[in-house]
């Protein structure tokens, strides 16, 4: 009789199978642009975060910076 731990794992497997068929199907790469918008405080320090997680891990990242007026 399966433990639930046996029947977890192999769900588990069976997912990981399908993504990883998606996942060859896939072609190039997409990108990602995310904006910090709204009053107050953390914005800067929170892109600034993301950029420097996004420099150790090896990925391309750039700042554009928009100012009113």
């Amino acid at each position: 009789m399966d433990t639930d731990g046996d029947r977890h794992k192999e769900k588990m497997q069976k997912i990981k199978a399908a993504r990883d068929k998606m996942m060859e199907q896939r072609q190039g790469e997409k990108g990602l642009i995310i904006v910090h918008t709204g009053p107050g405080k953390g914005k800067s320090s929170s892109g600034f975060g993301m950029i420097l997680r996004c420099i150790a891990h090896g990925m391309p990242c750039a700042v554009v910076q928009f100012i009113k007026g």
